[in-house]
């Protein structure tokens, strides 16, 4: 019995791991101006929930920047970074050029655990404008 219960869950661990390889058709960012837009294309949405919009901050953790609910069948998602520029992203070595890493959080109903997409980078420059409106900011 002890055995057969173990083959059930590989087979149930193996078929979501396979299956959630399958919800995340397309997943790109594009610089428009410091503006970052996100797009994602899904294939299928089962048992999805919601997805995260995660930010990569300067030690290496993650930050959600914003939460979609899943729509519950195949869907496209926009969503536009408009502060892109950031003070988590902020260090002593500010430089004309950076790059920013952002992935999806898949959250699932019943207690099913998050996945994520892989990370993908986006350059973008620094602008006179955008640092010192940041200074100001950091100094509230």
């Amino acid at each position: 019995m002890k055995s057969a219960t173990c083959i059930i869950f590989f087979i149930l661990t193996t078929t979501f791991i396979f299956a959630n390889s399958q919800i995340i058709e397309s997943f790109k960012a594009t610089n428009n101006n410091g503006n970052i837009s996100i797009e994602w294309k899904t294939i299928s949405e089962k048992n999805v929930s919601k997805f995260e919009i995660q930010k990569r901050i300067t030690n290496g953790t993650y930050k959600t920047i914003v939460v979609v609910s899943a729509k519950g069948d195949a869907s496209t998602y926009k969503f536009t970074d408009t502060d892109s520029f950031s003070k988590e992203l902020i260090n002593d070595n500010i430089q004309s050029q950076y790059v920013i890493f952002y992935r999806v959080k898949i959250v699932y109903n019943n207690n099913l655990p998050d996945t994520y997409t892989d990370e993908i980078a986006v350059t973008t420059n620094l602008s006179i404008k955008r640092t010192l409106g940041m200074l100001k900011e950091m100094f509230k």
